[in-house]
């Protein structure tokens, strides 16, 4: 048995490709590492991987060659030194390779730790810019029937009218826009959105708050 064989008795591809951050769906689909991929296109299983998109295929090894940009075999020695595989070879890693390999690792892990900030700050600020839209709607609802002055000299409600279009604005991006209009509002104007949407959640609250309790 050569080193190639030993190592895919070893370990399983679906294994190492998770641990590389390829998320694998209980239906055994995956997003493509290997391109844009939206949707996921790429069916992997213990031994083999094939994306319907752009083509890949491949094993364990010919996964971390491709992912790496290794030969086949510095792939599977690759393999053995990460998970200490009982598996002997001629082949040595060099310091420079190592410490090569080092910054590839931390760079796929700043990526992928920015990549889920990125989503759970979308998923999460499309529910607080609902939340303002339906604070918004309360406090209109609360100034229906009084007097046009009481309306108008609320800091409070002007602020929220002011900023009502901009909210609208941020949830289409964030609902339906594309993956830069994302990206932009993420990385430019963050900050922003969670100051506004702050600030007219507490508004709102003061106001529906000084209300119910002049009803009570």
């Amino acid at each position: 048995m050569n080193v190639f064989e030993e190592v895919k008795r070893y370990i399983g591809t679906d294994k190492v490709m998770q641990d590389n951050g390829v998320k694998i769906g209980r239906n055994g689909m995956a997003c493509c590492p290997f391109h844009n991929d939206k949707h996921p296109s790429m069916k992997v299983d213990g031994k083999h991987y094939h994306c319907f998109g752009c083509g890949a295929h491949g094993d364990v090894i010919g996964f971390v060659a491709q992912y790496y940009g290794l030969s086949q075999y510095d792939a599977a020695c690759k393999i053995i030194e990460d998970y200490n595989l009982p598996i002997e070879t001629d082949y040595e890693i060099t310091k420079e390779e190592r410490a090569d390999f080092i910054r590839k690792q931390q760079r796929k892990e700043h990526i992928l730790s920015v990549k889920e900030k990125f989503k759970k700050w979308t998923d999460g600020k499309i529910v607080d810019l609902k939340d303002c839209e339906a604070i918004i709607e309360e406090v209109r609802k609360e100034f229906i029937g009084t007097g046009p002055g009481e309306a108008f000299l609320s800091n409070g409600f002007a602020y929220m009218l002011h900023y009502e279009a901009i909210i609208s604005h941020w949830l289409d991006i964030l609902c339906t826009g594309s993956e830069d209009e994302k990206r932009n509002l993420f990385l430019n104007d963050r900050e922003e959105v969670n100051r506004i949407a702050a600030n007219i959640r507490r508004a709102g609250n003061e106001i529906l708050g000084k209300h119910r309790k002049c009803a009570g």
